[in-house]
């Protein structure tokens, strides 16, 4: 669940450029609990951010869009025996390292659960057709998992799904915040169950295969960088989506 002031406070933290880091009203709400009141915050808010904004976040319109969920490879067998505060200290280097990727290449944080993160690309924060928002995750995502390979501490893996969704106002709650619902985020969940460690993980769609693949020039040498792995059936078990195989792309490069 997206909560602006997060946004903003992240927005601000990392020096991302954003209508949340130009306006000057806060997104906390410490007025009555009257939900009339939290529902009148939430909508004043949104629109000091501008009417393309409004149109997604208040008039509820479709968004096409690009989710990533990235998350530390086997975190908890890894670190398991961090205590409290090495946890969090070792959370705030990983998203120090992490976050300015995102936002280098348009994306804006929706969650961050612990040492997983689900990053959106697309309206409104990013004003892109799909496909080029499919253009610009496709970089963060192999980005991120370069800056991460064989660091011996944040080894990442990315499940990299799309599709259309809404962005829905909560008004029962005492923050501003905005759930995505749509079946792509449940995908996503379950993309995420099955993805293999230091990959990026699809559900086969093979109007975009071609962005995947990556060869490099070195001297007389072509070499791979990026490859696309054999396609694999989606285990029965796995309800809820409606692809039957998933395809990983594998980074080669060694430091």
């Amino acid at each position: 669940m997206a909560n602006l002031e997060l946004i903003k406070k992240l927005n601000q933290k990392y020096n991302k450029r954003s209508p949340f880091t130009l306006s000057t009203k806060s997104f906390s709400l410490n007025e009555s609990f009257d939900t009339r009141n939290i529902e009148a915050s939430i909508q004043n808010n949104i629109q000091t951010l501008g009417t393309n904004y409004s149109r997604y976040f208040d008039e509820g319109k479709d968004a096409e869009v690009v989710l990533l969920f990235i998350d530390v490879c086997n975190f908890s067998t890894r670190f398991g025996h961090l205590n409290g505060k090495q946890i969090s200290e070792y959370f705030d280097d990983y998203y120090d390292k992490i976050i300015p990727i995102i936002y280098k290449f348009g994306g804006e944080i929706d969650k961050i659960i612990g040492d997983g993160i689900i990053c959106v690309f697309g309206q409104p924060f990013l004003a892109k057709s799909l496909e080029d928002c499919i253009k610009e995750a496709d970089k963060c995502a192999k980005k991120i998992i370069e800056e991460t390979h064989n660091t011996n501490k944040f080894e990442s893996k990315i499940a990299f799904h799309f599709g259309t969704i809404n962005y829905f106002k909560n008004k029962t709650g005492f923050y501003n915040e905005l759930t995505i619902v749509g079946k792509p985020l449940t995908e996503l969940f379950r993309l995420e169950s099955i993805s293999e460690n230091e990959r990026i993980n699809y559900f086969v769609e093979y109007r975009y295969v071609a962005n995947w693949n990556e060869k490099i020039n070195e001297g007389a040498f072509i070499s791979t960088l990026w490859n696309l792995e054999e396609i694999k059936e989606i285990p029965e078990k796995l309800k809820g989506v409606k692809y039957k195989y998933i395809q990983t792309n594998k980074y080669w490069r060694t430091k």
